[in-house]
């Protein structure tokens, strides 16, 4: 599906058994409590790290795996760093957590040959991370600049070293991270086209294949069914094969499926298949047709109905269960029998809109967007496959409810995905409908032009500040929109160019006074949900801005977003499984669970981003389905804060669940990166 695009394209591209495991908070929360290798190429050893390459094609050693580095001796602090490394121009900042006030301490940074690369004093005080940790330093070590692996030694007070880490060319160190994010796509993947990497996997759900439409469920209780399902009256069986599982579940949802592929055809658009090695982003071609072609089954052109959802997360009525009640490996429901697993065995599919009406302005724009996006990538060398793209994205768009559409559709039940905003996926879906009408000769760009205008203008009055996210893509709309202005003249429209930047440096100053109070730097809360992936939105939306602004004022902030999100949060953990070289073991996936390694290496769900730390009350009263492998994992207790903490454990879906959406946000994060 690569297309090389116009210069005006390229935003991303170079620039100067039955059992009931779940608790019952699953509606208080924003999202669904998810169900439950080879360390990364960038990072080849568990216990240090391994090499990287420079800005040139000249590459470093790899440091010695067999303990020819110094001994680390006796220590009484800790220094964490971003587990993948840093690139020889950007900032480099490791944080230092420590047992007392140590504001004269100072560091060396040593090669593994014993010589001083660069020596310094620790910053100030960022205040405490918890009552164990009741100092925080940040130490500075942007001075490096020439591609190698090195360690932090401090002194002075107290005592640390930090593990080994790499400086390299950030293409190369981020690249790989992002082809490892692909590949947990690949993990996901449902229907008979499944992958036997990294995890083996057989083909599921192939009874989807014919699949009954019902009507809109009845919910008594939470997301418990409250009576049995209706079919809805003449509506045809329906092939919804394929697509990617949401998260740990099984649970297919067009909202959330379109915004990771809206994200990584973002990616694949601006040249994401350069920048790793020289070399293609493994898969990302492939797997986001794969992505196209379940969104296809799940727009019926000729009905002009819109599929919202595959699958019911929970059962209850007549002893009904559904996705959540049982653990078990996807290939187990086509042969699951009795009447308590029918909806396993034959999943309902739900629609967004009746045939041919209004459909929820929230998902309207943002399938509208990934079909357009699609029809890009298509335009060079499929352009009837593109043009097909293009229209479904046109109709679905002019099928959108409006201002008084009423309350939002996502999913059923819809607390799972509490979505509030909708002018930001419509002014992304007209967004990209123009650019994809530019691209092959269609009038009606103008005209998606004026629409994407007028509802970017109704997206930033509403005021939204956060990171790109699932529920907010406004810092998208900015920055594409602002790109097709400038490309296409600057024409009259409710917002300019100027406007649409200053609403992306409006969101980053609020970002930057928030992390200015953290004592690791970082932006997004660690006792709200949804932590991993928010922290790289942040780091996505410093690397829009500096392209759209030509200005790099907020680098450094989202570098050190990114370091938070690979390894400088205070549990010192790279939050993306198999990258780096302590991850979460034992994360809340099924798959990963029973069919894969649970020792942290070999058949892992390698690049899965997962929640991140999540308040402490977030643990209370999990429970562990009796199907489901025991598993040993990564013990940070050490750094756990009285309001926070980080659970591994199969159980503890709010930290180690990991999500498409998150996964897709991280992609477009380092894919970005690697690029300025």
């Amino acid at each position: 599906m690569q297309v090389d695009p116009p210069t005006w394209l390229v935003l991303i591209g170079p620039t100067s058994g039955s059992h009931r495991y779940l608790s019952g908070r699953e509606l208080v929360r924003n999202r669904l409590p998810r169900l439950l290798t080879t360390a990364s190429a960038v990072l080849t050893t568990l216990a240090l790290v391994a090499g990287c390459t420079g800005e040139s094609d000249e590459k470093p050693e790899r440091p010695s795996q067999d303990g020819s580095w110094s001994p680390v001796g006796p220590t009484d602090a800790v220094v964490h760093t971003d587990q993948v490394g840093y690139g020889t121009l950007e900032t480099k900042v490791a944080v230092l957590l420590a047992p007392r006030k140590a504001d004269s301490a100072g560091f060396v940074v040593e090669r593994q040959d014993g010589s001083v690369a660069l020596k310094g004093t620790v910053g100030t005080d960022r205040g405490a991370w918890s009552e164990r940790y009741p100092a925080t330093y940040p130490i500075d070590v942007s001075g490096l600049r020439t591609a190698g692996a090195y360690r932090i030694r401090v002194t002075g007070g107290i005592t640390a070293v930090s593990p080994v880490f790499v400086v390299g060319a950030s293409r190369e160190l981020f690249g790989q991270v992002a082809a490892d994010t692909v590949e947990f796509f690949g993990v996901q993947r449902d229907g008979a086209d499944v992958l036997s990497k990294p995890i083996p996997r057989e083909p599921s759900h192939l009874n989807d294949a014919k699949a009954t439409v019902y009507d809109a469920p009845d919910f008594a209780d939470g997301d418990d069914l409250g009576k049995n399902l209706t079919a809805t009256a003449g509506a045809p069986a329906v092939d919804v094969t394929g697509g990617w599982f949401d998260a740990g579940d099984y649970l297919k949802f067009t909202h959330t499926t379109a915004y990771a592929l809206a994200l990584m055809l973002l990616a694949e658009r601006g040249g994401a298949t350069s920048i790793g090695n020289g070399k293609a982003i493994d898969g990302i071609g492939a797997e986001a047709a794969f992505g196209v072609d379940w969104l296809d089954k799940m727009w019926d052109e000729s009905t002009q109905t819109l599929y919202l959802q595959v699958g019911l997360g929970s059962g209850g009525a007549d002893g009904l269960l559904g996705d959540h009640d049982v653990w078990r490996l996807p290939q187990d429901d086509d042969s699951a029998s009795g009447e308590s697993k029918r909806y396993l065995s034959h999943r309902p599919v739900f629609r967004a809109n009746q045939p041919g009406e209004e459909i929820s302005p929230n998902v309207a724009g943002r399938v509208a967007a990934a079909f357009a996006l699609a029809a890009q990538v298509e335009a060079g060398d499929d352009p009837t496959a593109a043009r097909a793209h293009l229209d479904a994205a046109a109709t679905i768009l002019d099928l959108a409810g409006g201002e008084d559409y009423g309350t939002l559709m996502t999913s059923y039940p819809r607390e799972y995905y509490p979505e509030s905003s909708w002018a930001d996926d419509m002014a992304l879906g007209a967004t990209e409908l123009a650019r994809a009408g530019l691209v092959l000769g269609d009038t009606r760009a103008t005209t998606w032009t004026q629409q994407a205008a007028r509802f970017a203008s109704l997206s930033i009055s509403a005021g939204n500040k956060g990171p790109l996210n699932l529920y907010d893509v406004g810092p998208l709309v900015d920055a594409e929109l602002h790109a097709l202005l400038q490309e296409t003249g600057n024409p009259a429209t409710e917002v300019t160019p100027e406007t649409l930047v200053g609403n992306l440096k409006a969101r980053l100053d609020t970002a930057v006074a928030a992390a200015a109070k953290s004592p690791i730097g970082a932006a997004a809360p660690i006792t709200q949900d949804d932590f991993t992936s928010k922290t790289f939105g942040w780091a996505a939306v410093a690397a829009l801005y500096h392209r759209a602004a030509d200005d790099d004022s907020y680098d450094a902030f989202g570098t050190t977003q990114r370091n938070v999100a690979l390894g400088t949060n205070g549990w010192g953990l790279s939050l993306v499984v198999g990258v780096g070289h302590t991850y979460a073991k034992c994360i809340h996936h099924q798959i990963a669970n029973l069919a894969g390694s649970l020792t942290g290496t070999g058949k892992i769900a390698t690049g899965a981003v997962v929640n991140g730390p999540n308040a402490s009350s977030a643990f209370k009263g999990l429970t562990t389905s009796d199907t489901a492998k025991t598993c040993t994992g990564v013990n940070v207790s050490r750094f756990d804060r009285s309001d926070a903490k980080f659970v591994d454990q199969p159980q503890a879906y709010s930290s180690v669940e990991p999500a498409i959406d998150f996964t897709a946000t991280a992609l477009l994060a380092v894919t970005l990166q690697a690029r300025l």
